[in-house]
């Protein structure tokens, strides 16, 4: 005799499919990021940093394929405070130069000479301070958009948001037609490398920028009146 509240193999196999798609769903949610994920949230978390040191580092030399090794290098150390803090230190020779946006202020000198007030370029709507900072931030603020992530050992690769904008960004007028990859490593919660490659038949040009002391940068502050001068070659 059949008992009459026994469920049937169709109603079985009915919870069953049901536990089934519910096990997947909580998989999913508790699955973790996937390397798109990993790398937007890393840049955006740097992004939003409340300060951070950046090395840019441009080398430049035959294409991969070429037997000859001669390169030329350049590199800039950016000190970065939110929001509206930035310097700029790049080796002249055997000196450095040295500019600091603080604001509405910018400045700049040679070695340890005195600082020197420059022009900064305002907007209605930004201080020069403003401007420097997104004009730093616009690199990593791209990978934070960045889409078709491929995740490959420690390297991210990865196509930016506003490609344009970011390659006139770091290259200008010294932008060559060719092939261009995009890779990123992570460190932590945050972005710690971010290199942007352009090769043609006859040149190979890397951008690098390497992030640290991210929310531990130095504190950027304006010159004391007694190490300002009005002459542009300051003094010692």
């Amino acid at each position: 005799m059949q008992t009459a509240n026994r469920a049937s193999p169709h109603v079985m196999l009915g919870a069953l499919t049901l536990l089934s798609l519910g096990a997947i769903v909580l998989s999913l949610d508790t699955a973790p990021p996937n390397a798109q994920s990993q790398l937007r949230t890393a840049a955006g978390n740097t992004a939003g940093a409340t300060s951070f040191v950046l090395t840019d580092t441009v080398t430049t030399g035959p294409p991969t394929a070429a037997a000859s090794s001669t390169t030329t290098r350049q590199q800039a150390v950016f000190a970065y405070q939110s929001p509206d803090r930035v310097e700029e230190s790049v080796h002249a020779g055997n000196q450095v130069g040295t500019v600091l946006w603080v604001g509405t202020h910018a400045y700049e000198r040679i070695g340890t000479g005195k600082w020197f007030p420059i022009s900064g370029v305002s907007t209605s709507t930004s201080t020069t301070g403003q401007l420097a900072a997104s004009q730093l931030l616009l690199p990593i603020q791209a990978v934070a958009q960045a889409s078709g992530v491929a995740q490959h050992g420690s390297i991210y690769a990865f196509t930016p948001g506003d490609e344009r904008l970011l390659l006139a960004r770091l290259f200008g007028s010294e932008l060559v037609s060719g092939t261009t990859s995009y890779e990123a490593t992570v460190a932590g919660e945050f972005l710690s490398v971010a290199q942007i490659t352009v090769e043609n038949a006859t040149q190979r040009r890397t951008v690098n920028l390497a992030l640290s002391n991210v929310d531990h940068g130095p504190a950027l502050q304006l010159p004391p009146p007694s190490d300002i001068t009005t002459s542009p070659l300051g003094s010692g």
